[in-house]
């Protein structure tokens, strides 16, 4: 019996993989679809142990997981961030990782708007009120005119600065990497860190979880987010920290968060982040739109196609082990 070639844990609904796997039926590549809800390291490694090939999804691939994978010789993350990936051991073990980057882009930004407006508008203490059989309206601010400040201005925070175009906002932005025209086309005046913090009612997390980054917004920053703020973040749940974020919105710092984002995925039920009536909870769907998860599928269907056809995907993350098999020294 022949082995599948590619692991599918992608999670989205079969009717977005038709183009995807017409492709690879086209090119006589094997694949099977795995269960994206079993991935602890035993589940995994229990999946991927014959594949030679993933298109990974959010699930966390550890040292321990693929060295118990030793045909495994491509993971293709179906998104942008990797950092579910352990890149130093995929290297050490010469496994080729790639990427999708760019296609969310939109999406999240969005949902980004979106959870803004819903807490802004108060919309879920609205359902609220009236599935209550209660009537009219509870104090609101408009958007239009507030001090928004995105923390990271790469592709999907430049989305959101454009899309906030139409609510006359003042927008602030902190990166490290600072482009003066993307900036000046949008708008956006780059600040510090503090001035943003002290001086935004909307702040909006768009950031890598990187060494740096990992809880960033901690009790130091709640403290000097202004009163009434709001906080959106649909990056990583890494960057800001639970606890200190928990304590804040019992102390009423801050006025409302959403999250698609949270530091241990799926989040459980009995997390303190369920019990507070002012924070928005989303599953990290940010991205899952049914035309951008169509186009990311597709374009890691065509980085495996490219891995066996021309030895590397076209967004390879490590390029050092292209030149190595997996098992040389």
């Amino acid at each position: 019996m022949m082995k599948d070639n590619v692991l599918i844990l992608a999670d989205a609904k079969r009717e977005y993989f038709c183009e995807a796997e017409r492709l690879l039926k086209a090119q006589g590549i094997r694949y099977r679809f795995g269960d994206p809800l079993k991935v602890n390291e035993t589940e995994l490694a229990d999946q991927a142990k014959e594949v030679q090939a993933v298109i990974a999804g959010s699930e966390r691939w550890t040292r321990n997981v693929m060295e118990k994978c030793p045909e495994l010789r491509v993971i293709v993350r179906c998104g942008t961030g990797y950092d579910g990936i352990d890149m130093a051991a995929a290297s050490d073990l010469g496994i080729q990782v790639a990427n999708t980057p760019g296609l969310n882009t939109y999406a999240v930004a969005e949902m980004a708007l979106s959870l803004i407006l819903t807490l802004k508008r108060r919309l879920r203490d609205y359902d609220q009120m009236v599935r209550k059989g209660e009537w009219g309206p509870v104090s609101v601010n408009e958007l239009r005119g507030k001090t928004v400040g995105l923390v990271g201005f790469g592709g999907v925070a430049r989305q959101l600065a454009w899309l906030l175009q139409p609510f006359q906002c003042c927008i602030l932005a902190y990166d490290v990497f600072r482009d003066e025209g993307a900036a000046e086309k949008l708008c956006v005046s780059y600040t510090s860190l503090e001035y943003l913090f002290r001086t935004s009612d909307v702040i909006s997390l768009h950031l890598p979880l990187l060494d740096e980054t990992k809880h960033l917004i901690d009790k130091k920053v709640f403290e000097l987010m202004k009163p009434g703020s709001i906080l959106v973040n649909t990056s990583r749940g890494g960057i800001v920290c639970t606890e200190d974020l928990i304590k804040a919105l019992d102390e009423e710092r801050i006025a409302g968060v959403a999250l698609d984002v949270f530091e241990q995925e799926p989040l459980p039920c009995n997390s303190g982040l369920c019990g507070s009536n002012r924070i928005i909870l989303s599953p990290h769907v940010a991205s899952a739109t049914k035309e951008t998860t169509e186009q990311m599928i597709l374009a890691s269907t065509k980085e495996i196609i490219r891995y066996y056809t021309e030895g590397r995907p076209g967004s390879l993350l490590n390029p050092q082990v292209v030149c190595r098999k997996r098992g040389d020294t």
